[in-house]
């Protein structure tokens, strides 16, 4: 979700199509929240300070003449999409302002046919595409899942399967994420390994843990900062739909949908109001920064005997400002609060 250098033309534009879909083009006054939100969203992700005022009506009619670039016109859609679900009624009318931005633009991905079913309440029609993809681009570095990958899915549930543990070569990879905790204590393979370690979370290759695939979501905590409770998970989610390209709303939709909305539809806790708007909008923010998308083929070999510290200035994640730290901390949302 990257907006680059954006002319104030656009931004006035983006500004408009953003109240479009929290007034469901202009049908009903913005929730405060939804208000929240779009200034949240114009600070961090537009570079919009102070922001602009919200215009409550229907699309720009000049909306895909303005957004001309294909990338600006898929971050749009996205931007406009999370926005969709801020109010926890997730009404089809808001969705259905973002299916025509989709439209007028020219974009069309998995998570507009789930934010579709999300509006209509068909949470359970998800469930086996959303594992599909996240098999594919997840768990998979390739963005194909092979015969190995689906194989990895009976690992957490039958590792005692017969051969199974040897045709997924588990003694190396255990082996391999043993040897991270001797690392020199400031490099991120030691920090991975005192995260799985601290959580008591077992790591790749020993009984019912997650494919190796899956632990870049374990990366993405100790990069980013976010703790594994439910605020931070949240935050964790923003970031992460920030970074990577395939996956955005795959990973963005679900998290409001389940910890802001209340409304389970993948396993896992279900939350009320616990959405902090200038803190997920920043978490996106974040995520867009970096250089690296780690959905797209980053494996932690080849960054485990860095240090943190200039991975994450390598990589371009913002820090915290220490007004945002504080508040972090006092929430319980950072995963290292020193």
């Amino acid at each position: 979700m990257k907006f680059g250098r954006l002319s104030d033309g656009q931004r006035a534009t983006l500004v408009r199509a953003m109240s479009a879909v929290v007034s469901a083009a202009g049908a009903v006054p913005p929730l405060p929240l939804e208000v929240e939100s779009v200034a949240a969203a114009q600070r961090h992700l537009l570079r919009q300070d102070p922001p602009l005022p919200l215009t409550p009506g229907k699309l720009p009619a000049d909306l895909a003449e303005v957004l001309a670039d294909p990338a600006l016109r898929r971050s749009t859609v996205r931007l406009l999409a999370a926005l969709a679900v801020i109010d926890p009624a997730i009404a089809p009318a808001k969705v259905a302002v973002v299916e025509d931005a989709a439209r007028r633009l020219g974009v069309s991905e998995f998570g507009l046919t789930l934010l579709h079913r999300i509006a209509l309440g068909q949470y359970r029609r998800n469930g086996f595409a959303l594992m599909t993809r996240f098999v594919n681009h997840y768990w998979s570095y390739t963005g194909k899942a092979g015969a190995r990958d689906w194989a990895a899915m009976l690992w957490p549930m039958m590792p005692w399967l017969p051969g199974l543990r040897r045709y997924l070569g588990q003694d190396a990879l255990l082996a391999r994420y043993r040897a991270l905790a001797r690392l020199p204590p400031d490099t991120l393979g030691y920090a991975v390994h005192r995260y799985y370690e601290m959580n008591g979370f077992p790591v790749p290759g020993e009984p019912k843990s997650i494919p190796e695939g899956w632990a870049r979501h374990e990366v993405y905590h100790v990069l980013a900062n976010y703790n594994t409770n439910l605020q931070g998970e949240l935050l964790l989610a923003g970031f992460i739909g920030g970074n990577t390209d395939e996956m955005c709303l795959d990973i963005v939709l679900p998290a409001l949908v389940q910890l802001h909305a209340g409304k389970r539809f993948v396993p896992g806790p279900v939350a009320e109001g616990i959405l902090r708007p200038d803190d997920f909008f920043r978490a996106v923010a974040r995520g867009a920064a970096m250089t690296v998308d780690l959905l797209a083929g980053w494996r932690l070999w080849e960054a485990a005997e860095q240090r943190l510290s200039d991975l994450r200035a390598r990589y371009g994640i913002p820090a915290f400002t220490p007004e945002e730290h504080a508040r972090l901390v006092a929430e319980e949302a950072l995963l290292v609060a020193a």
